[in-house]
């Protein structure tokens, strides 16, 4: 009976928008015949009565207020977890272990920052304490039915005692009333079939369930009989009885709901104007005074609050004042306004009666932690497969993709709703962090042979970690071909801190740009489910998301700046440093100049970043011959620059030409990416040979220097400036000298140029 009760209080929450809905609606029809506002009712009883309805487009519950609280053909509010605890009495001691499971999940994240040399004991620890990973909280999220504790539970039976109670309350007055009146009409006298006469009565009105008839006081005049039965035979022929009695036994369910008190007062005053419109229909406006005159008569009179509680339609009752008024206002209404009004009902109705479409929602219910992290989903009956894929991005930079599963949903046997886990291996000492995936139901994780991520052969120390909704416990609506970011690993470099962003970081195009400047690696798994077949799905993602708005973005002219400006954002060209650009086009070479208006503090990045841009640039401009690039530096200007010549030079290219091959296809713009960029002007590092003093190096001809460090400036003669990287025995090393040790070969007495 609790979940009944719950389910009750759901569809009331539903009904509160509908109700809001129909008396906007019902403003909107005061020049239109009542009938309408009175149909419009009809659809609030739907509501409140039938727990499933139909999904439409045009569906209210469409609307992003609903978005993450209502889903399903049944309408429920996804938020009822958080309903049964509203209803719970007192705590149940679970804000402290969510608490308490929060600082763990903290505890746990800068952790995963230690150095991986040091790993080593936080294993042993993980192991001796039976820990196998750390990819989930212990916990559980309390059910509707359980409530979350004995004290929950029980304060919901107490509700739900309290409500069946209210409707036995509300019932019993109900029946002795109508006994009541049913006793005060035992001697009426049968004036015509249907149509009583009764001495007792003080107000004429219609009684009866299946068959109803028409009671009437004595000594009325027949201009008075008259007016009362064009208006209760219109009751009795529209059964309006029967509406009122389904109008009562909905309030009684929904006795402690205030909106849908007001509903039935509304009803109740609509059904009446709409009988009196049908009653004076063709009247004089003589004849409607007088109509107006027997109204106000009989609600003058006591009709007693037992017969109004029984639910009969009475001629005196419900806003007599309102019914006079629009009777005398009431004309023969326009085809226009009945068109529209129609109209009208009809849009209501399809907003109202109609759920919103079936979304895709899922929710982390046991975040990282102590074990594997668990997801609840809900799916569309359309999607048929799942894709998860990753990137690995070093230093802004794509350095591979790849397809980590891509299978059909119903050949794995996974059902529309169900769980799904994520489970994160990790091999600490050795720097080795697997990714492992499977919904339930499954035998056996999904990942790839070579999901194994080798951080510490990359040199990195170690990884923060973020993943989907860890920290969300309600429903989150997801759409059908959405990358969602499901885990983000953040590499730690050297002794540099390490920033743990969001996974939501990663699924806007403009907020990944700037995340992914901010730590030395990221590695990101993202999870697709789709409408298509898991062949069509896989081939689809052969190429990362990037590739393909890359392609998308390719431009045949260098001259149309529209163009070129979308391609720069689409590469992600340093988006938060502020830049103009300048096109050069009067003659071939044609160049495309970017200036930045700020300094740059770590200019040799700056340099290999903005050339791998330069050569993204010059692929995906087809007739682009140059790129350049400045920005301001002490007292001048520092200006580089990468022209076709040069970008097939570092890319290990015979032609210039080569270039243009690969904006040819999508799978051509990710082996640009994949294959070439990431190998272009690798770390130069010198051998340290020991010698007992730090920061020792050794040149390839086994000259020994002090310092490692790089050099920017511009050679005389030459058209841009350059970036160095050199071994010397003394700090300040000036362009000059480099230029001295290029002439004898790239050596000098004080310095080595290693590039």
């Amino acid at each position: 009976m609790s979940g009944i009760f719950l389910m009750v209080c759901n569809m009331s929450v539903t009904a509160v928008f509908v109700i809001v809905l129909v008396l906007l609606a019902r403003r909107l029809l005061v020049k239109a015949p009542r009938s309408f506002s009175y149909c419009l009712w009809i659809l609030v009883a739907i509501r409140l009565i039938c727990p499933y309805s139909f999904s439409s487009a045009v569906s209210i519950f469409n609307l992003d207020l609903f978005r993450g609280y209502m889903t399903g053909n049944q309408g429920m509010w996804t938020g009822q977890e958080e309903l049964s605890e509203l209803l719970s009495f007192g705590g149940s001691g679970e804000e402290d272990k969510a608490a308490d499971g929060q600082a763990v999940r903290e505890a746990d994240r800068m952790r995963g920052t230690e150095s991986m040399s040091g790993a080593e004991s936080t294993l042993e620890t993980e192991e001796a304490a039976g820990i196998k990973n750390m990819s989930g909280a212990e916990g559980e999220t309390a059910s509707l039915t359980d409530g979350g504790s004995d004290w929950g539970g029980t304060g919901i039976e107490v509700l739900t005692s309290l409500w069946l109670l209210g409707i036995a309350g509300f019932w019993g007055f109900q029946i002795y009333s109508y006994h009541r009146l049913k006793k005060s009409v035992a001697m009426a006298y049968c004036f015509e079939k249907g149509i009583y006469e009764c001495e007792n009565l003080e107000v004429p009105f219609v009684m009866g369930v299946f068959r109803a008839n028409i009671y009437l006081p004595l000594e009325i005049t027949e201009d008075e009989r008259r007016h009362i039965l064009l208006h209760e035979q219109n009751h009795i022929r529209r059964r309006d009885y029967q509406v009122k009695l389904l109008a009562a036994l909905i309030l009684s369910v929904y006795w402690f709901h205030p909106l849908v008190w007001l509903s039935y007062h509304l009803m109740c005053e609509d059904m009446e104007m709409s009988c009196d419109e049908r009653a004076v229909w063709g009247m004089s406006s003589r004849e409607k005074e007088d109509y107006c005159r027997t109204l106000l008569k009989f609600a003058s009179r006591d009709a007693g609050l037992s017969r109004l509680a029984a639910g009969q339609p009475a001629f005196g009752d419900s806003s007599v004042k309102q019914r006079i008024r629009n009777i005398l206002d009431f004309k023969s209404p326009k085809k226009r306004a009945v068109v529209l009004g129609a109209a009208l009902c009809i849009v209501v109705a399809l907003m109202t009666l109609a759920n919103g479409r079936q979304r895709l929602q899922i929710q982390c219910v046991k975040p990282p932690g102590t074990g594997e992290i668990e997801y609840e989903f809900r799916l569309d009956q359309d999607i048929k497969s799942c894709l998860i894929y990753k990137e690995y991005y070093h230093q802004g930079e794509m350095k591979s993709y790849e397809v980590v599963r891509a299978g059909n949903l119903a050949k794995a046997g996974v059902d529309k709703k169900g769980k799904m886990f994520v489970d994160v291996q990790r091999h600490l000492p050795e720097g080795n962090v697997a990714f492992m995936h499977r919904f339930e139901g499954e035998d056996a994780y999904v990942r790839n042979d070579n999901s194994w991520e080798m951080l510490g052969y990359y040199g990195y120390q170690g990884m923060a970690e973020n993943y989907y909704l860890e920290n969300q416990a309600r429903w989150q609506d997801i759409e059908a071909e959405q990358n969602i970011t499901l885990a983000a690993w953040h590499l730690q470099a050297w002794q540099d801190m390490v920033e743990g962003l969001p996974c939501q970081e990663f699924m806007d195009a403009e907020t990944k740009k700037a995340a992914l400047e901010k730590n030395a690696g990221e590695v990101l798994y993202y999870m697709v489910f789709s409408e298509k077949d898991a062949e069509e799905l896989e081939a689809e993602y052969a190429v990362s998301p990037y590739a393909k708005a890359l392609y998308e973005a390719k431009n045949p002219y260098i001259g149309d700046a529209p163009a070129d400006e979308r391609l720069l954002e689409r590469i992600g060209v340093f988006p938060d440093r502020k830049r103009t650009m300048e096109l050069e086009t009067e003659e071939e070479p044609y160049v495309l100049k970017i200036h930045f208006e700020e300094p740059v503090q770590d200019e040799p990045s700056f340099h290999k970043k903005m050339e791998k841009n330069a050569i993204l640039l010059l692929c995906l401009i087809d007739n682009a011959g140059g790129v350049e690039w400045t920005y301001p530096a002490g007292e001048g200007q520092r200006r580089f620059g990468c022209d076709r010549e040069r970008a097939a030079k570092l890319m290990g290219l015979e032609k210039a030409e080569d270039i243009g091959r690969f904006a040819e296809s999508e799978n051509g713009v990710q082996e640009l990416l994949t294959e070439y960029l990431g190998f272009i002007d690798p770390e130069i590092t010198a051998n340290s040979i020991g010698l007992g003093v730090e920061g020792a190096y050794m040149s390839p001809e086994g000259q020994p220097y002090q310092y490692s460090m790089y050099v920017v400036g511009r050679l005389p003669g030459e058209r841009y400036d350059q970036v160095f990287q050199v071994l010397a025995d003394e700090k300040d090393i000036t362009i000059e000298d480099v230029a001295e040790a290029l002439l004898k070969g790239g050596a000098s007495k004080k310095m080595y140029v290693l590039q």
